[in-house]
């Protein structure tokens, strides 16, 4: 499945009458506004949703990403307690530092897109069909190839080796959850376990889809 056509099955519903939009929220959370859409609206809307160059915004937001915990990670030793290891407060606030910018900016980033799609929705009916979210977990696992998927569960693997080890190697200074760095590599390996699970289960349910083919 292509880039497009992950957006398509993510946004759109073929329905009795046209198409279900489920719009996406500018707040982030809360139920979005769904419309029935003809087939002219739903190449249009995909059109405004649609990356000219998928995979160089995603390089330039990969890299905007990481040079904003390098600068969160560098104000947070700058302005906090310079400690050789992160302190509670330490961790606090370099997550906030992180996270409420990128959220900020992807809110601003889904209001400057509704806006544009205001033209195109305007006299869609509302309608009270969904796209649920089990259709849109299917969609994105559809939208990741084998080798993709196998990949990004490999990656998770090696992460998970490297929190282990380094969890070893610090444990004589720092035993377990003796103090907030110790809490944040544990969590880092329990969430580094889930998502390699996750993706390894995708892994052999494609295998699987592969043989009966």
């Amino acid at each position: 499945m292509s880039n497009v056509e992950y957006i398509e099955s993510a946004l759109f519903k073929r329905v009795a009458g046209g198409h279900v939009f489920q719009a996406p929220n500018p707040w982030l959370f809360g139920q979005s506004s769904r419309y029935l859409v003809n087939d002219t609206q739903k190449a249009q809307l995909l059109a405004i949703v649609t990356p000219r160059r998928p995979m160089l915004r995603v390089a330039v937001m990969t890299a905007g990403i990481a040079l904003w915990v390098v600068a969160a990670a560098a104000i947070v030793w700058a302005f906090g307690s310079r400690h050789d290891q992160l302190t509670g407060y330490d961790i606090v606030a370099m997550i906030l530092l992180i996270q409420v910018p990128l959220v900020l900016a992807l809110m601003l980033a889904l209001q400057r897109t509704l806006r544009r799609m205001q033209p195109v929705l305007v006299g869609a009916p509302r309608t009270d069909e969904r796209i649920s979210r089990s259709e849109l977990r299917q969609a994105a696992v559809k939208a990741m190839t084998f080798r993709a998927t196998l990949l990004i569960g490999a990656a998770w693997v090696i992460i998970i080796l490297v929190g282990i080890f380094t969890l070893v190697m610090n444990s004589d200074r720092h035993p377990l959850f003796s103090d907030a760095q110790s809490f944040l590599n544990v969590f880092s390996v329990i969430t580094a376990v889930g998502l390699a699970a996750h993706f390894l289960v995708i892994v052999v349910r494609k295998a699987r889809s592969k043989e009966t083919t």
